[in-house]
């Protein structure tokens, strides 16, 4: 038998084989259909985990975003007793220094009768 044999022509067609070097030649050699079905089969479960993949991490930004948003409406309610805790300590300060100078006035005053 010729070594320079195309197998690969020789089995495009069903055929039985005749010796045990055919048999292993037909067994080394690949079968599109069958492994054209396999690998859509590899793509359709890669992509479904895909999907999910992108599904879980859809939620998880969606849960992200919900929290931040808490967090930014707790920003402005701390924000907004922040200044009114600041115009409150203004207010008593400016009032403290009032008296503070009225005291000082009046003892100026005893001191000076």
């Amino acid at each position: 038998m010729n070594q320079n044999y195309n197998y690969n022509s020789a089995f495009l067609y069903p055929k039985q084989p005749t010796s045990a070097y055919e048999v292993a030649e037909m067994a080394k050699q690949r079968n599109p259909i069958i492994e054209t079905d396999k690998n859509i089969e590899r793509c359709i479960v890669e992509n479904q985990y895909q999907t999910q993949t992108l599904n879980e991490t859809q939620k998880i930004l969606n849960e992200n975003a919900e929290i931040v948003k808490q967090l930014s409406q707790q920003v402005k309610s701390m924000e907004e007793s922040s200044n009114k805790q600041y115009k409150i300590g203004l207010i008593v300060s400016i009032v403290t220094g009032l008296f503070a100078a009225g005291s000082f006035i009046l003892a100026l005053i005893q001191i000076f009768k």
